[in-house]
């Protein structure tokens, strides 16, 4: 390559990258203005912008999402999910049995069952251990410059400002994944307005780091989408068979039987609790069985995916069992 040719790279790459950085400090001006139609101050929304340069990693993310495929193999996927040797169930217990009296307070106050608190706590964090390291309030104003769904990520972005303006976190505190989930229990911003939960009274929705305020906003959530104690999410099935199933129909437990369809243990279904039930499919290779419960629907709430509801299906049954 010859000095020219680098010369010119260099050159016009420097000013490309100028006028982008130009063009993103103009559209913070303009997002302050929409925001103060909002509610945000426009002084208070420059001087929190002020420092956050534009993130081209977090929109390359939000540009090349991986989507579930049937090429991918179920039981691989879950093997590594579950960690070595299960290790994501064995901390569920551990949590479990460590929080008990605050989590069967918060059960009794919300009406929704504690292993269901410490499952989602484990398949959206680890307990705690992954939360995410990008700054959120800079993730969202430039996926929200990006403009490829610009009214979504700016309503989070509101919403983001909205929580730092309160003093429940800090900018630089605000930490979660590349698309903005913040929190032990990965809320987006305007869930945490929407549904966290001050629970200990101190004057902070602080589900970064306390724990009564992050399993009562987890349970509160699934409240208001209308979770039934006691009841199941669902079920997990071999089709033994390879039939394939009308998603909108339910059948009896017997009529399950006879297409051949049976636990993941190779046993028979039978279970008193239900009676009948509609089935889900996992978009994976291998996949197992969804027979939905009351309980389905409530938790697409959170995440509307049936692979989510497969992994909160796996850690209950394994946090419930009795040791």
């Amino acid at each position: 390559m010859s000095l020219k040719v680098v010369f010119f790279i260099l050159f016009f790459g420097q000013i490309s990258f100028s006028a982008y950085a130009n063009s993103f400090e103009q559209w913070k001006k303009d997002y302050a203005k929409r925001a103060a139609k909002r509610g945000l101050p426009q002084k208070f929304v420059l001087d929190t912008l002020k420092e956050i340069t534009y993130d081209k990693k977090a929109v390359e993310k939000d540009n090349n999402q991986v989507l579930l495929s049937k090429k991918k193999d179920y039981q691989d996927f879950i093997k590594r999910w579950l960690r070595d040797d299960n290790k994501r169930i064995k901390l569920g217990r551990e949590k479990l049995k460590k929080h008990h009296a605050l989590l069967s307070k918060i059960e009794q106050d919300f009406g929704v069952d504690k292993e269901v608190i410490v499952s989602l706590w484990g398949v959206e964090t680890l307990y705690g251990e992954i939360t995410g390291d990008y700054n959120v309030v800079r993730s969202l104003a430039s996926l929200s410059f990006d403009g490829r769904r610009r009214k979504f990520y700016e309503t989070q972005l509101n919403a983001a400002l909205r929580l730092v303006r309160a003093g429940h976190v800090s900018v630089k505190d605000l930490k979660g994944s590349w698309a903005g989930a913040t929190g032990q229990c990965q809320f987006m911003p305007s869930n945490i307005n929407a549904y966290a939960v001050d629970y200990d009274k101190d004057g902070k929705k602080d589900i970064w780091h306390t724990h009564a305020d992050i399993f009562a906003s987890i349970a509160n959530l699934l409240k208001k989408a209308g979770w039934k104690k006691d009841k199941s999410v669902g079920s997990l099935v071999k089709n033994t068979k390879g039939i394939d199933l009308d998603a909108k129909k339910y059948l009896t437990q017997d009529q399950y039987r006879r297409l051949g369809f049976k636990n993941l243990d190779g046993t028979q279904i039978k279970n008193e609790n239900w009676v009948r039930r509609r089935p889900a499919e996992i978009p994976l290779k291998n996949s197992p069985l969804i027979l939905r419960g009351s309980n389905y629907k409530p938790l697409l709430r959170w995440n509307n995916s049936s692979l989510f509801a497969a992994f909160n299906i796996l850690m209950i049954d394994g946090i419930s069992k009795k040791q």
